[in-house]
């Protein structure tokens, strides 16, 4: 009798071993979408050389974004930062500023591009998050010095330019490009651009049905499926900085961020309910200082700079308590 329970012991444990493995095979073995629903993923390793999305039942493959079809309206440049990557724009006469610098010069806000490759070099093992990447021109050059890139992008067409920019230029091992909006709820938003302008590419929140429309996540949902340790975050999400503060709570008190870039332009005037002061207060809290002259620290009204870059002046620790702001 006691034989006869150790042998189904046995039976039984070698069928659980089997079911392990047999499901690891099929996760690995069949990464593509078959079926009339996305792919789940559940580990930072199939982020990675794909299109991703935040949806309401978690995270998806967006198959319809990465099938790498290349149009007539994908304009082939080469970026000016050494190693000169392969990248992908819009044509001149529909986006009059990013896509036009690029092609004229192979850079846009060159400048700000060099502040975050100077952060990479000094935190090598850190990963670029790019909220706002729109065709990439932070993410392509940062993903093809070799360092690991996340780019979060809300607009369809900006991100197959980011996903061909990123198969062209042979970065698809370090680089994951999300299809989300960010902001601080999870809502289904209308995405719209200026005309002549795609750069200028904002969210609606207010609205649910439009032309196009995209899944907002907060950044805390990253925290699901990426093991971040250390990252540098570039912000430019067009009058929503604010509010993706607000659904990264969790976020700055588990990672170590050591420096964010952010367009604060439309902050300085206080005029979405005190949103630049609460950026100052969110900020501060966690351990950053505005790179801006010291006479201005305490006057954010008086920053001309449409972009500040906050340095950590802390030391990171997970004990930050990270309090909400009132």
């Amino acid at each position: 009798m006691r034989i006869h329970k150790m042998k189904l012991l046995f039976k039984i444990l070698v069928l659980l071993v089997f079911l392990w493995l047999f499901h690891a095979f099929i996760r690995k073995a069949t990464p593509k979408h078959h079926g009339p629903f996305p792919d789940f993923i559940y580990e930072e390793e199939d982020a990675f050389g794909r299109v991703i999305a935040r949806d309401l039942r978690g995270w998806v493959i967006d198959e319809n974004l990465c099938d790498g079809k290349i149009t007539d309206d994908f304009v082939l440049v080469h970026l000016g930062n050494p190693p000169n990557p392969p990248i992908y724009v819009y044509p001149m006469d529909i986006d009059e500023y990013v896509s036009t610098d690029i092609i004229m010069t192979g850079q846009y806000e060159s400048h700000n591009v060099e502040i975050m490759i100077q952060y990479m070099k000094r935190f090598p093992n850190a990963v670029f998050l790019d909220l706002g990447a729109f065709v990439g021109s932070f993410s392509i050059a940062i993903a093809a010095l070799g360092y690991k890139v996340v780019a979060v992008e809300c607009l369809k067409s900006s991100v197959k330019r980011l996903y061909a920019s990123m198969q062209e230029a042979g970065v698809s091992d370090r680089m994951s490009i999300i299809h989300n909006a960010v902001s601080d709820k999870h809502v289904r938003a209308v995405v719209d651009t200026e005309p002549g302008n795609v750069g200028l590419t904002y969210v609606i929140e207010s609205k649910s049905e439009g032309n196009e429309t995209v899944d907002v996540m907060v950044l805390d949902d990253l925290l699901e499926i990426f093991q971040f340790k250390q990252v540098i975050i570039k912000m430019d999400v067009h009058q929503y900085e604010d509010m993706v503060l607000n659904g990264a709570y969790s976020f700055f008190k588990q990672v170590d961020v050591e420096a964010v870039l952010m367009e604060f332009i439309h902050h300085r005037s206080d005029q979405y309910d005190n949103d630049g002061k609460f950026i100052i207060d969110f900020m501060e809290s966690h351990g950053f200082e505005p790179d801006v002259p010291e006479y201005k620290k305490h006057d954010y009204k008086k920053w001309t700079m449409p972009d500040i870059l906050f340095k950590r002046i802390k030391p990171f620790s997970h004990t930050d308590k990270g309090h909400i702001i009132e």
